[in-house]
């Protein structure tokens, strides 16, 4: 966690990098998003899985993109989308209900309660 922190400042910080990414990205990809932010900070993750989570939540969340969308259109989006659904393929198996619960009662409270179909 250290590590993020020195990425983004503080915890609050990356934290606000956070919400200001999901007003942009919507519910599903925030999900993904948070999920990752709490299999980096479990203790139990192993070293190289939160060093591949670090680095697809500062691709994701810091100003600077390799390929910004406004520049290269579907292609800018397309590289955000492959390096977060690698790095979530790579670390899904360490998403706990617990985690699954904290990111579902954080989505609810940023985005409203899920309507069931």
């Amino acid at each position: 966690m250290d590590t993020l922190s020195n990425i983004f400042g503080s915890t609050e910080q990356l934290w606000q990098y956070i919400k200001q990414y999901a007003v942009k990205a919507g519910r599903e990809t925030t999900r993904t998003v948070l999920e990752l932010y709490y299999v980096v900070k479990a203790p139990t993750t192993p070293v190289m899985e939160k060093t591949i989570i670090i680095g697809a939540l500062a691709y994701q969340l810091l100003p600077k993109d390799l390929l910004s969308r406004k520049k290269f259109g579907i292609l800018g989006l397309a590289d955000n989308v492959a390096t977060l659904a690698i790095a979530y393929n790579r670390v899904k198996h360490h998403v706990t209900p617990t985690i699954k619960t904290q990111v579902e009662d954080i989505l609810n409270q940023w985005f409203g309660t899920a309507s069931l179909p």
